[in-house]
């Protein structure tokens, strides 16, 4: 998927609601009410040219606590795809995804390295200003369906980095 695929704001806001914020699905599971992670993230890009969009997770754990949260990421991601997000988490994610966006472009050098990542890929902030609507304008059912059509957790890979032996994990 690129840039301009009708799922990718639905993405954008999907993936804010999953993992791009502390508070989020897989954070908030995670690090905060389970403990078992220093941090833990998710992120979403998806190219100007080209299709290889990347949808990744990424936490850092002590690594005896790995097994555990891979479980519960894989338990969380399951029960997103099949339950999907809420009427409350999708209002609260339009509207931190939008003050981001204005805090963004608020400072001069902001809107300087805006204008000029936009200009390499010819467009103006006017497509800025039409991601912002589409985003204002996305459904709780479009949310859902982009990220079930997008995300497979048999699909991913899942690369893990550690001291694992010494630490009695994934033996």
């Amino acid at each position: 998927m690129t840039d301009t695929d009708p799922d990718y704001p639905a993405m954008v806001v999907a993936n804010f609601m999953f993992g791009g914020s502390i508070s989020a699905r897989l954070p908030d599971r995670i690090r905060n009410r389970e403990g078992l992670s220093y941090s833990v993230s998710t992120s979403f890009s998806a190219p100007t040219f080209g299709d290889a969009a990347v949808f990744s997770m990424s936490a850092i754990c002590n690594p005896k606590n790995a097994p555990a949260v891979e479980a519960s990421f894989r338990d969380e991601l399951t029960k997103t795809l099949t339950s999907g997000f809420t009427a409350a988490e999708l209002a609260d994610a339009k509207k931190s995804i939008r003050d981001q966006r204005i805090v963004s472009r608020s400072s001069d050098s902001g809107v300087q390295g805006l204008i000029m990542t936009r200009e390499q890929v010819d467009r103006t902030l006017a497509w800025d200003e039409r991601i912002d609507a589409a985003i204002d304008d996305l459904t709780l059912d479009q949310v859902n369906a982009a990220f079930r059509k997008r995300v497979n957790l048999a699909g991913m890979s899942i690369v893990k980095g550690g001291a694992f032996q010494a630490a009695g994990a994934f033996q």
